[in-house]
């Protein structure tokens, strides 16, 4: 699976919040990058290009430019292959995004978000990266029963976006499921804690190149005063058995539950309850397709998950992250998803020059787990490379504003 030449950002927030972009060239010759800000309309309202060498990064000068009239969507073009993020600032607020494409697995016609709720702050925009008028409906499903408590409908132009609040979702406690006649992007954001913390997810994608997963994954359930919350849903036809399992780095089992429960039924596995001393892996099984969402909290810092899985094209033996950042706090974990050890080669290079500033190495067993903390990485700020011999899921923690903030990312498959 290559990475694309195009990649969507839905939002280029207008007011008080603050964008920051990034793209990386992950291609093997300079590229020329053309980014397009375009309206709810899909009218284009600003663009800007710029040239790039392989891995070398460009932060988007959207800021306080695209977004001078009000929110914005944003496309960047290449004739290279690109992977970018975006992080939303407000206060100890921030949301983070990668750049959304079909190759990526982050575009399509079903999409899920494994939580709403109706005490939290919700905010969803639907972009239509298609050719094509989309109509797009949406289903809240309940938590406790499966039942479904609200649905509605809207359209969004081609390259232009839809968005919907808290007003229009309702007092949903549970999932939303999304079918669109084309293909788009969905990016929800979460506000709680009064205003101190905030977390973005993308729509999960139910349909893609394969049906949704069976197996999904979580690189880390946090020990000592880190609390941990998961939610698992069935999105399957049928009711289902699903199975629970930690593991500690070397794969060893150390705690599991089962749980049967009904479509769109959500399962709440009791991770907390096991000894909070060790630092685990989990897995998620069942025999009908099932999707989750993993949020770590402490204080005002917010860390948010998907499951991973190699049919959300979010498991590969070639993973990426554009960003990381020498004035933070990086902590990355890689958990072996293949049936023998996997050889794992690290590479940071510089966001300016794309050079190496670091690389290493070593071997995680199957179903275990390998944690780079930030003196590994040293002091680097541009992008992270991560090669296996087998397939793996890497997500990357950063902390900063003195621990009040914290941003999450699942490495980016740019090799299955």
């Amino acid at each position: 699976m290559p990475a694309p030449t195009r990649i969507f950002f839905s939002q280029v927030a207008h007011g008080v919040w603050k964008d920051w972009i990034e793209v990386v060239n992950v291609g093997k010759e300079r590229a020329k990058l053309t980014a397009i800000a375009r309206d709810g309309n899909a009218k284009v309202v600003w663009s800007t290009e710029k040239a790039i060498i392989p891995f070398q990064c460009w932060v988007v000068p959207a800021e306080g430019v695209a977004d001078r009239k009000g929110d914005t969507s944003l496309e960047i073009a290449s004739s290279q292959p690109i992977l970018g993020e975006r992080h939303c600032h407000l206060g100890t607020q921030v949301l983070d995004f990668p750049g959304a494409a079909i190759e990526l697995d982050s575009a399509g016609t079903r999409l899920f978000f494994a939580e709403v709720a109706s005490y939290i702050g919700d905010w969803v925009r639907f972009l239509n990266v298609s050719d094509t008028e989309a109509l797009i409906t949406v289903v809240g499903h309940d938590r406790n029963t499966g039942g479904v408590v609200a649905q509605f409908s809207g359209k969004a132009v081609p390259l232009g976006f839809w968005t919907i609040t808290d007003a229009r979702i309702g007092k949903v406690t549970g999932t939303l499921e999304i079918m669109s006649t084309q293909p788009i992007v969905a990016e929800k954001h979460a506000h709680y804690a009064g205003g101190k913390s905030a977390i973005g997810q993308l729509g999960q994608i139910m349909e893609g190149r394969t049906p949704a997963p069976k197996r999904i994954f979580f690189g880390q359930i946090a020990p000592g005063t880190w609390y941990d919350w998961v939610t698992v849903t069935n999105v399957g036809n049928k009711r289902s058995k699903i199975t629970a399992i930690t593991r500690d780095h070397n794969g060893k089992v150390v705690w599991s539950a089962e749980q049967s429960v009904n479509p769109f039924q959500c399962w709440m596995p009791p991770v907390d309850k096991y000894d909070k001393n060790k630092d685990v892996s989990l897995e998620i099984r069942s025999d009908q397709p099932v999707l989750g969402e993993r949020h770590q909290h402490l204080k005002s810092q917010v860390l948010s998950f998907p499951g991973a899985a190699p049919e959300l094209g979010s498991v590969g033996k070639r993973l990426f992250f554009p960003e990381l950042y020498s004035g933070a706090y990086d902590w990355l974990r890689f958990m072996n998803l293949g049936e023998s050890n996997a050889i794992v080669t690290v590479v940071a290079r510089d966001r300016n020059t794309a050079q190496v500033k670091t690389q290493f190495q070593a071997t995680i067993r199957p179903l275990g787990h390998w944690t780079v903390p930030d003196a590994r990485i040293k002091s680097v700020t541009g992008t992270m490379e991560v090669m296996s011999t087998q397939p793996i899921m890497g997500e990357r923690h950063m902390h900063y504003q003195g621990w009040k903030t914290a941003i999450s990312q699942l490495g980016q498959v740019i090799t299955l």
